[in-house]
């Protein structure tokens, strides 16, 4: 709807480390591990991660994690198979916007500094 396709992960999964304090925008390193998806598909690929309730949405019921992996997979989705992901940095935490196109834009500078900063030394390291 944004622009930006993102995996819908289950927050379940990250209960027993989330709280109020990690809720916000994070970057990380994320596979999809499906035999159907060509192999540079199933490579190791940068992400950028919404972790929290989302505050610009007012209808969100609970907390949500989606992470939009910079990688054109060429329309094709993954639903049910298996992530791997490593959440490496903070960016920033979450806030609300007052118009789609702020968020639209916080969400393009999100994934442009979220790039590189996954391309520095340090967290490029962590790829593998």
């Amino acid at each position: 709807q944004l622009g930006w396709p993102t995996a819908n992960l289950d927050p379940a999964a990250f209960e027993s480390r989330f709280d109020a304090s990690t809720e916000g925008v994070y970057v990380g390193w994320a596979a999809i591990r499906d035999p159907t998806l060509p192999e540079e598909a199933q490579a190791v690929h940068k992400a950028v991660l919404s972790m929290g309730w989302n505050p610009t949405y007012t209808d969100v019921k609970q907390r949500t994690v989606e992470a939009y992996l910079c990688h054109d997979f060429c329309g094709r989705d993954f639903y049910g198979a298996e992530m791997r992901l490593m959440i490496c940095a903070f960016l920033r935490s979450n806030v609300k916007f007052d118009s789609f196109d702020e968020l639209i834009q916080a969400i393009t500078d999100d994934v442009e500094f979220g790039q590189r900063a996954l391309d520095g030394a340090e967290l490029a390291l962590l790829q593998r």
